[in-house]
């Protein structure tokens, strides 16, 4: 507010820069960025959270609009790093995606796609499954919260217009996308484990049997036990959804240090 009464035009400066870095985000972060929700409720969001940030965040602004040039190469600065920080919040989400397709492909699943309007993309049945499940657990739990409070430390560890891109944010990012691939297979095993059983079976009765024709008994065998395994599972998808929350949290931390000049 001192800002505001002492120099408009550099609070002006600071309030475009912090809403900038608050509307990358809010770009790409799951579930806002969904393309049901329309532009302009999401420029009012950003408009609304710059508003309540802005008298809580330290403000230092090396540019000013004066000079177009360097203000402009702030501008994309600061959009840059609210998108990298909706980005680590966006490949956390795109794990269960990856586990949908796991499964899918050992139950039978692997042709079956659903064209989802939201995001314009084709997604498997279980991947688009485990997402929805998971963004409502999300959302029941507050777990939202997070992005807004590393989005406010991010002023502090990352001063306006002060981004830099350091060797620990892709040596960060590249062991993410190793873990990225660990996840998604251990939150598929028990399906991985189920699976290679019934093949087994059906590879012995095959060779015991060969009158039988595996193909068409086995492929609803493999169907119904998936669906089963899958109906087990959602017992524990609380405790699933922790291990992702617990990597959401941790990429977030990854991305806003690895910024940090």
């Amino acid at each position: 507010m001192e800002l505001l009464l002492n120099d408009p035009y550099a609070y002006l400066d600071s309030f475009m820069l912090v809403m900038i870095r608050i509307l990358g985000v809010i770009l790409i972060m799951p579930f806002i960025s969904n393309r049901a929700i329309p532009a302009m409720s999401r420029v009012a969001l950003s408009f609304f959270v710059t508003v309540i940030l802005i008298n809580v965040v330290p403000l230092e602004v090396s540019s000013s609009s004066a000079y177009p040039i360097d203000f402009a190469i702030v501008v994309i600065k600061e959009f840059l790093t609210g998108w990298l920080i909706g980005f680590s919040a966006y490949s956390v989400f795109a794990i269960l995606t990856l586990t949908g397709q796991f499964i899918d492909y050992q139950i039978g699943f692997s042709m079956v796609n659903v064209f989802d309007p939201l995001s314009q993309t084709n997604i498997t049945i279980t991947g688009n499954l485990y997402y929805f499940l998971f963004m409502m657990v999300f959302l029941v739990t507050r777990s939202y919260g997070y992005i807004f409070t590393a989005l406010k430390q991010s002023y502090t560890i990352i001063p306006l217009g002060q981004l830099t891109l350091t060797t620990y944010l892709y040596n960060s990012f590249i062991e993410f996308l190793n873990n990225f691939f660990l996840i998604a297979l251990q939150l598929a095993a028990p399906i991985f484990f189920v699976m290679l059983i019934t093949n087994g079976v059906l590879g012995i009765l095959a060779r015991t049997v060969p009158q039988l024709n595996m193909f068409v008994i086995g492929f609803p065998i493999k169907i119904m036990l998936g669906l089963l395994v899958l109906y087990l599972i959602m017992n524990i998808f609380v405790n699933l959804s922790e291990i992702i929350t617990e990597e959401f949290l941790r990429m977030l931390e990854v991305f806003i240090k690895g910024m940090a000049p």
